[in-house]
């Protein structure tokens, strides 16, 4: 019960000291685990969260996590209602990344679906709302930076340039405006906390050995099969197969690929990402032996992209 919302607490704490003048960025105590240090680069997001987050910081934790699920799972589960027809909760409870995420209160969900809803409110000509949801979403870049580019370079091909002018104006206004109220040195900052933050974390594309192969060949197998034409959605699965960030939530974007490309996924393959680490745990801990563990579980939602529905949930 230690590790809930251990990475929401550790962000909150987070700020809470910077409010009292310290340096985020640099190590300060486990808000989990008293006695022990969180390492410096922990705190990674960039400095316009300190900010935008304040308001959460200053609740109590609990109330705080509270807010920080309901934000996540109402959007998305409505997105995925409204794409698939279909509530989205096995996603959330049996897909080993998504539920970890929730678990350890990650803000991966968050950003995702700043993502999903901009993108939709482009289509629909929201330019305004949609510039302000991916200006959110781009304080966690790992998740969406190149469906991000992608939306932006279609307004510009479309010369619709409300969107990219919108986008920018926002992107000012939070970075330019963090460094007017914070001072400059806090970019300096977060640059060396990010120095750090590569040195105890897996830093590999997912693409790489040891099963990378395996997972680019279903990725475009999966692509080939139900996913031509949707530019949006080929470029959030390749954002997400080539970031250097192998941890098992950064993947969590794979299942709404597979909810847009296929509303008939079946639920059962779900259940292989909690077992795989159950049934095959890791004899020795080294990066390929990590990395394939990652790369394995993050398989199975391909998979559930691809194998047939159970006979009772075909649809008439």
């Amino acid at each position: 019960m230690e590790q809930i919302f251990a990475d929401w607490r550790s962000l909150m704490v987070g700020i809470q000291l910077w409010l009292e003048g310290a340096n985020p960025y640099a190590s300060y105590p486990h808000p989990v685990f008293p006695g022990r240090m969180v390492n410096a680069g922990w705190y990674a997001y960039p400095p316009p969260t300190l900010f935008l987050f304040t308001p959460l910081a200053l609740l109590p934790w609990p109330l705080s996590s509270a807010i920080l699920l309901l934000a996540s799972i109402i959007p998305f589960e409505r997105w995925t209602r409204q794409t698939s027809l279909r509530t989205g909760l096995p996603w959330l409870l049996l897909w080993l990344p998504l539920a970890q995420g929730l678990w350890i209160g990650q803000t991966t969900l968050l950003a995702l679906v700043a993502l999903l809803w901009g993108e939709r409110a482009a289509h629909e000509r929201q330019d305004v709302r949609a510039a302000f949801l991916l200006a959110l979403a781009l304080l966690k870049p790992q998740i969406g930076i190149v469906p991000i580019a992608w939306l932006l370079l279609e307004a510009l091909w479309q010369r619709r340039w409300r969107l990219p002018l919108a986008f920018t104006l926002i992107n000012l206004v939070l970075w330019g405006g963090t460094a007017l109220l914070a001072g400059p040195q806090i970019y300096v900052q977060w640059l060396g906390g990010l120095m750090n933050y590569d040195q105890f974390l897996p830093n590999r594309p997912l693409l790489f050995p040891p099963f990378g192969m395996i997972l680019g060949a279903l990725a475009v197998f999966f692509w080939y099969r139900h996913g031509r034409g949707d530019m949006f959605g080929l470029a959030l699965l390749f954002n997400t197969l080539i970031y250097p960030l192998s941890v098992v939530y950064s993947a969590s974007a794979l299942a709404m690929v597979v909810i847009r490309w296929n509303p008939r996924w079946p639920w059962y393959p779900l259940i292989l990402s909690w077992l795989i680490p159950m049934l095959v745990p890791l004899a020795q801990r080294t990066p390929d032996s990590i990395a394939g563990m990652t790369q394995a579980i993050i398989a199975t939602a391909l998979l559930t992209a691809l194998l047939p529905q159970l006979p009772g949930q075909q649809r008439k």
